[in-house]
């Protein structure tokens, strides 16, 4: 029976699980889009102000009014904020803590005591044990059954009587201090009532209690009165407790009752003047204002306020999607990665949870919202194109759900401007001082020139301005710090990690050097023709560069079996079957990735590992087998995968590909360094492995005329020198025959 129907179904069923595998990535891929869009409409509701605070917001200290403000009812004036929670802080202190009396303590300590006075020589035993029993030295122990036994146990039944009489606790100090009231509340039988702090007893008091008492009585046996006061610490416990709940209960009371007016304002009196300049008291009228209008709104208020949450959730639902339609269009890697979605949501509910804290606690100082945070952040992780939209949905989402207006979006969009043009020339640590002095000039521009609009007084701009300057170096300290968490978490690299990672001295790539060299300096060249053909279809050429360093570490664990780093012309898969030397070649990519996660190397540089061979075919190998088994399937012979998904995984493969085919030319003139190139991607593109990656055919007629340089600079044909000896240029050809056929071997399996 014919097995070709079986592979028809084998190869059917493939197709179908993998259609059904990408339809499954898709449809998460949409839900956690959707989850996110979702948690981000929330945020923005729970950060919208829930009272009509627009009065406070358009009244800003130092600023004139707009128009006259008359009180349209009477109403009492609210003390200042600092003011009144300073009284309350002080009412609360004048509550004294309360204790509450265990009326089970004070017996259980007499009944312990009774028990070693009733206790005589014919019981010696059982006292001894008793005695030992409660930690009582060798010492005491001897006095306790001695003599002067009855006496001490005597002593310290009256000591323990008088401290509970008044009140033991086991600390007095902590209480004290906690307080400025000169008594403790001491809740005795349903009744509270206060205990002076110096009538009080605590631990330490009731020992030194002990120790004066046992001095006086036995004047001349001090062991005796050491007796008495450990007697007294291994017996006696506190029997007042703290009531931690009702103390603060009682505190919260006295809080509340602090009056937290000072001042009427009749109706019909005007607040504050057209063109007046406001001051704290203004401000602080307008906010008594809004508080005894809640009091008087109509029930069914709850309507327009919902109405007014409604439109703001549509306007911000619409600048969300209108940012997204940008993205799918112009960044569709952004918008098809919901990690990196997820980073541009994290990064502007960051900017707006401190807009929120500015426009709540800093009124007035709306242009100190962070917006350069977003913007350079942004341009240093995806781009200045996208770095500019993300900047003006935040700035127009900001001013939405804070109510802000024309200045604050002119301000930020100066800041944000000024950060985005600086963040180009940002690929080392030091380089943030530039940005970081431009977005401060640039805030405090913003801050003057819009406050001088709106007729601002000069000592208030200035004092304003400054504040902006310190906003602007608070804000590019916030992205250094912020970068290596956002670069950890959502799998993003910048051009300053790269440039880190491009360093030969790091341990890896000298580990590569030693121990493969060959596969090393091949990493180089390809590096220097991926980054070439990155810049020329407009790539990243930093990652292209890095992850050709790093494409070939998998090499390391057996770098004798790859042709490059072999120091003769012995080949190691001569003595092994194609299927062997099939599983250990392909070994390299799974185990550089693994090198790689192990080493911490980010996403990209894994991305270029994992796919710099995509599924194309070790012919060499696959050849080799069906001359053995004409039957063997050529699936068995292909790389994994996956195949490229970017332009900078697309170069590497392609150069990786084309620099061993030029190595492999006895006679590398420029005409056959161009039919090579040529072929190679020729192959590369009708095999499919381009299929997913972003590169067109226009791409890859730059990135050919990118690498015909630089091969042509790297393996032209040399010429013999006069006085050249006849050996030398005798074995010239041979050893060039042998590396053209290790060079071969290796662009069929390597």
């Amino acid at each position: 029976m014919s097995t070709e129907p079986l592979r028809v179904l084998e190869s059917r069923r493939r197709e179908k699980n993998g259609a059904k595998a990408k339809f499954l990535r898709l449809v998460g891929r949409r839900s956690r889009r959707t989850m996110l869009l979702l948690g981000f409409l929330l945020f923005t509701c729970l950060l919208i102000p829930r009272e009509p605070d627009f009065e406070v917001i358009t009244l800003r200290e130092g600023f004139p009014a707009k128009r006259d403000v008359i009180a349209p009812f009477q109403f009492y004036l609210l003390k200042d904020r600092a003011l009144y929670h300073a009284e309350q802080a002080s009412a609360a202190r004048k509550v004294p803590p309360v204790y509450s009396v265990d009326p089970a303590v004070a017996p259980q300590v007499h009944a312990a005591l009774d028990s070693l006075l009733g206790d005589g020589s014919k019981h010696a035993g059982s006292a001894r044990s008793r005695l030992e029993g409660l930690g009582l030295s060798a010492a005491t122990t001897r006095v306790l059954l001695g003599p002067d036994g009855s006496r001490v146990v005597v002593l310290a039944q009256r000591i323990a009587e008088q401290a509970y009489a008044a009140g033991l606790m086991a600390e007095i100090e902590s209480g004290r201090l906690e307080t400025d009231a000169g008594a403790a509340s001491v809740q005795r039988d349903g009744m509270r009532v206060p205990v002076a702090w110096g009538a009080l007893y605590d631990l330490d008091s009731v020992r030194e209690m002990a120790w004066d008492e046992g001095a006086r009585a036995f004047p001349n046996r001090p062991e005796a009165a050491r007796a008495l006061q450990e007697l007294i610490a291994a017996v006696v416990t506190p029997n007042l407790r703290y009531e931690a709940s009702t103390t603060e209960r009682v505190r919260t009371e006295s809080r509340n009752a602090v009056e937290p007016y000072d001042g009427l304002v009749r109706k019909d009196e005007k607040i504050i003047g057209s063109h007046e300049i406001a001051t704290a008291l203004h401000i602080r009228k307008l906010e008594s204002l809004r508080a005894w209008n809640d009091r008087a709104r109509p029930k069914d208020a709850w309507r327009q306020d919902l109405l007014s949450l409604l439109a703001r959730l549509a306007l911000i639902s619409f600048l969300i999607a209108g940012f997204l339609r940008h993205l799918k269009l112009n960044h569709p890697r952004v918008y098809g990665d919901v990690n990196l979605l997820s980073l541009l949501a994290t990064l502007t509910a960051l900017v707006m949870g401190v807009g929120w804290l500015v426009v709540s606690q800093f009124r007035g100082y709306e242009m100190l919202i962070p917006i350069a945070v977003l913007s350079l952040s942004a341009a240093l992780l995806f781009g200045q194109a996208l770095a500019f939209a993300a900047t003006l949905v935040a700035s127009l989402l900001i001013g939405v759900v804070f109510g802000l207006g024309l200045p604050f979006l002119t301000g930020s969009a100066l800041a944000g401007i000024a950060a985005i043009s600086t963040a180009r020339g940002v690929r080392r640590r030091r380089d943030f001082y530039r940005p970081m002095v431009v977005i401060a000039a640039a805030y405090a521009f913003a801050i003057i020139a819009m406050g001088l609009v709106d007729g601002g007084q000069g000592i208030v701009l200035l004092r304003r301005g400054i504040w902006g300057v310190v906003a602007g170096f608070a804000s590019v300290l916030a992205v250094t710090l912020l970068l290596p968490l956002l670069e950890s978490l959502f799998s993003v690299t910048t051009d300053i990690t790269l440039l880190e990672l491009a360093d030969l001295n790091r341990p890896i790539l000298r580990r590569l050097m030693l121990e493969a060299p060959g596969t090393y300096h091949h990493s180089l060249v390809v590096g220097s023709l991926s980054e070439a053909g990155a810049a020329a279809i407009g790539g990243n050429p930093l990652v292209a560069r890095v992850g050709a360093y790093y494409h070939d570490i998998g090499k390391i664990e057996k770098a004798e079996y790859y042709v490059e780093n072999q120091s003769s012309a012995r080949n190691r898969h001569e003595k092994l079957s194609p299927t062997m030397s099939c599983l250990i070649i392909e070994a390299h990519v799974r185990e550089g990735a693994e090198i790689a996660r192990k080493e911490r190397l980010p996403r990209a540089v894994i991305d270029a590992i994992l796919e710099h061979h995509g599924t194309t075919l070790m012919t060499f190998f696959y050849h080799k087998a069906q001359s053995a088994d004409p039957a063997v399937e050529e699936r068995d012979f292909r790389y994994p995968g996956p195949k490229p998904r970017s332009k900078e995984t697309a170069v590497l493969m392609l150069a990786d590909a084309v620099e061993a085919a030029a190595r492999s030319l006895t006679e590398p003139t420029p005409s056959r360094i161009r039919g090579v190139v040529t072929r190679i991607l020729d192959a590369r593109v009708e095999d499919g492995q381009l299929d997913e990656s972003p590169i067109t055919f226009e791409d890859l007629a730059k990135v050919r005329e990118s690498f015909i340089p630089i091969l042509t600079a790297l393996f032209h044909a040399r010429v013999d020198y006069p006085g050249t000896p006849a050996s030398e240029r005798g074995r010239r050809p041979d050893s060039r025959r042998v590396l053209g056929e290790k060079s071969r071997l290796k662009i069929d399996h390597s």
